[in-house]
């Protein structure tokens, strides 16, 4: 087998590969016998039919076509393996210059290959701006533990009935932060679609004024409606409302208010902070301060680390594989599509409605972030590969006994024992394990990396 090579731009290269008549010939011996297995001849049994014979009653075309398959697979992996190639994607442009049992093939295509990523001086590169690149110190703000110690009443909230007498309540009128529950209507919805005005209808829908996150301005026009009351009013939709159609739009809403109740609130002493596994409030708090300490210890790292990474990658010139990007930007929407249709409720295609693009329009926004995440991924694994970064046995053994202690977190012993088992079959699956090699890979490399600057 010959072959010729061409590099073109983006890591791409158009080949043309050549095998002479023997190896064809061999490449239809091995037709014969992949056909004839499924080949059924009086006074044979399958499978033990003799090459003449089965070669003889086989359709001529049928086992044309099987052996080009067979020749191009063949000789394509020959020329990979001997070019020390690391295909990307499947070849492209592929066209059957000639193929038959006397002459031999003649073939030619285009393919993206992992590019060669030249990473000689990085640590210098990194050490050189160690002087611009620092791990800021945290600060947790009182406000920020009271606006948490404020969230953990209002998971103790009760709704309770402002007033018991009657004839009162019948004057009940709604302020912010009641519990209500509503009827809401659009009062001009032949200016909509009916799938739009559909949207904001509802019966007996009930919410807390104030913490709805409603469009702008709809909750404060909730407030002084007495029970049982309806109200009209009018919203305009800010202009960068999700949904283009409705973008600085004039929308007439139309409630009525079924219910009133009293939200009321625990008291925030030490009784609360028994409900935490705390004696005391003032040891709440301070468990409050120093889990937010480390919530923003472990952001500022990360920040920290994507500073450096950022650096390092952007020093860097890599001829990216256009196929690679276009990978990377499918598994990044297929996350924001997965997020969105399960932890939101909302269709992607009703998404890409209300923002007035097609799918690819879409995609294509995500060109920036894929090149960046193909890019560094890239280099990692160059610098793993110099470093000679490896992964043991004990560094799976620690990643699964943390997935343990984390999974198994507040169970009682006889689900702890049955969520450890599924953990621990888990990393008996090849796919998995390699998975969190790779991840563990990175980390170590990361953590390499990160060592090179002086802080």
């Amino acid at each position: 087998m010959d072959h010729k090579i061409e590099k073109l731009p983006k890591s791409k290269i158009k080949f043309q590969i050549t095998a002479g008549a023997t190896e064809v010939a061999h490449f239809f011996d091995m037709a014969v016998e992949r056909l004839s297995k499924e080949l059924k001849l009086p006074g044979f049994r399958p499978g033990k039919i003799p090459a003449d014979v089965a070669r003889g009653a086989l359709d001529k075309h049928n086992l044309e076509h099987e052996a080009q398959d067979i020749a191009i697979n063949d000789t394509y992996l020959q020329f990979v393996t001997k070019e020390k190639l690391i295909p990307v994607a499947r070849p492209e442009n592929v066209k059957i210059n000639s193929f038959d049992e006397m002459s031999g093939i003649d073939w030619e295509g285009e393919v993206d290959v992992l590019p060669e990523v030249k990473i000689e001086g990085w640590q210098k590169n990194i050490k050189s701006k160690s002087s611009i690149l620092k791990v800021n110190e945290v600060k947790v703000e009182q406000k920020e533990i009271d606006d948490t110690i404020n969230g953990l009443q209002k998971q103790f909230a009760n709704i309770e009935d402002p007033l018991a007498n009657s004839e009162q309540e019948k004057s009940l009128v709604t302020k912010m932060g009641d519990w209500i529950n509503l009827d809401i209507d659009v009062v001009d919805k032949e200016k909509f679609d009916k799938e739009i005005a559909d949207r904001f209808l509802s019966k007996g829908f009930t919410m807390v004024i104030g913490e709805a996150n409603f469009i702008p301005g709809f909750e404060e026009e909730l407030i002084g409606i007495e029970k049982g009351s309806e109200k009209d009013f009018d919203i305009v939709f800010p202009d960068n409302y999700y949904e283009k159609k409705l973008q600085k739009e004039k929308v007439k809403f139309k409630v009525k208010i079924n219910d009133i109740k009293k939200v009321v609130f625990p008291e925030i002493n030490d009784e609360f902070s028994k409900n935490f596994g705390f004696e005391k409030i003032d040891d709440l708090k301070n468990a409050i301060s120093s889990d937010l300490k480390k919530r923003k210890e472990e952001q500022e790292k990360m920040r920290f680390e994507d500073s450096v990474l950022k650096i390092l990658i952007e020093s860097i010139n890599i001829d990216l594989p256009q196929s690679l990007i276009d990978q990377e930007k499918e598994m990044i929407m297929g996350r924001f599509v997965h997020d969105l249709e399960h932890h939101k409720g909302i269709k992607f295609a009703d998404y890409l409605t209300s923002l007035g693009k097609t799918e690819d329009e879409f995609k294509n926004g995500f060109n920036e972030p894929a090149e960046y995440n193909v890019r560094t991924g890239l280099v990692i694994g160059q610098i793993s590969r110099d470093e000679k970064i490896e992964v043991n046995e004990k560094d799976i053994e620690e990643v699964m006994s943390m997935d343990i202690i984390n999974q198994t977190a507040g169970l009682t012993p006889e689900m702890a024992k049955e969520k450890e088992e599924k953990i621990k079959e888990r990393y008996k699956d090849e796919n998995f394990i390699d998975s969190v090699k790779n991840s563990i890979l990175a980390r170590k490399t990361i953590d390499l990396i990160i060592n090179q600057v002086k802080i």
